[in-house]
C-alpha cells in the first residue's frame, strides 16, 4: 500500500523511509494523542525499540483487539498489527527455558505485536531507559488517556463482593512511591492507598498500586469507557 507525502506530493510504497532519507521532507510531528497514547503504553506493556538509529514503539500481548485500536490512533505512523508467537512457539520456547518444562499450546494463546514507524520524536522517551532500566520521568500528567493505557496494560479490577477496586502493577518504581504518589496528585487524582509488596529471597517482586472503593470510582469517571478486550477490567456499569 502507498501513501502520499503531504509534503512534496509524491508517492511512496515506504513513507517511513521517504521521510527519514529526504532532506527537503521530514517526520510530521506525532500528534498529543499519540504522545499521550506511548506515554500509556510505556507505563505498561509496550517499550522502546531502539534496532535502528531512530527508535520506535512496539507492544506485545494477547489482546488483538486493542492493538488494532491503537494501530488506528497511529494511523501513517503504524507499521500495523502481527503474530509475535502461535501458542505452539509460545510453548516451545517456555519447555527450552524450563519455566514449564510440560508446557503444552493448550496452556497458551496467540501473541499479537504492535509496531509504530521509527520516528524522531519517540527519542525522547528513549531517555525513560537512561539508566538501564525504565524509570518513569516525574513529569508526567496523568491525563485520561494516558491512565487509560496504563491501566488496560497493568491494571486490575478487584472484583470482590467485600471491596471492589483498582489495584495497578508498578515494580519498576517500587522504590519511587513518593515520586508516583506525586504524579497522582499533581493530575488532581488521589494518590493509592497503599502499596501491596511482595518478596521472594528478600527481593522485591511484586507492587501494587491499591486504590479505595471511592478512590476507584474517581479513576473510573475519570477514565471513561473501557478500551477493547479490557472491558472486564472496568465495572459493569462503565461497560
Amino acid at each position: 500500500m502507498t501513501e502520499i507525502c503531504s509534503q512534496c506530493g509524491n508517492e511512496y510504497e515506504s513513507i517511513g523511509i521517504h521521510w527519514s532519507q529526504n532532506k527537503t521532507c521530514s517526520h510530521p510531528s506525532l500528534s498529543e494523542r499519540q504522545k499521550e497514547v506511548i506515554k500509556g503504553l510505556l507505563m505498561g506493556d509496550g517499550y522502546v525499540c531502539k534496532a535502528n538509529k531512530t527508535p520506535s514503539i512496539e507492544c506485545a500481548m494477547i489482546s488483538k483487539n486493542y492493538l488494532d485500536y491503537v494501530d488506528k490512533i497511529f494511523g501513517k505512523f503504524s507499521l500495523g498489527v502481527s503474530v509475535k508467537a502461535t501458542p505452539e512457539e509460545a510453548a516451545k520456547r517456555s519447555r527450552k527455558s524450563e519455566f514449564r518444562p510440560n508446557g503444552d499450546k493448550e496452556d497458551y494463546k496467540t501473541i499479537y505485536r504492535w509496531m509504530s514507524m521509527a520516528h524522531p520524536e519517540i527519542t525522547e522517551f528513549s531517555e525513560w531507559y537512561s539508566t538501564g532500566e525504565k524509570v518513569w520521568p516525574e513529569s508526567i500528567e496523568l491525563t485520561p488517556t494516558v491512565l487509560k493505557h496504563w491501566y488496560c496494560g497493568d491494571g486490575t479490577y478487584v472484583n470482590r463482593k467485600s471491596s471492589r477496586h483498582i489495584q495497578i502493577a508498578m515494580l519498576n518504581e517500587v522504590n519511587n512511591r513518593q515520586k508516583v504518589n506525586s504524579m497522582f496528585r499533581n493530575s488532581g487524582l488521589p494518590a493509592p492507598s497503599n502499596y501491596n509488596i511482595s518478596t521472594k529471597n528478600g527481593e522485591k517482586v511484586t507492587c501494587g498500586a491499591t486504590f479505595t472503593v471511592s478512590q476507584s470510582e474517581e479513576l473510573f469517571d475519570y477514565m471513561g469507557d473501557p478500551l477493547p478486550d479490557f472491558e472486564y477490567k472496568w465495572p459493569e456499569k462503565y461497560r
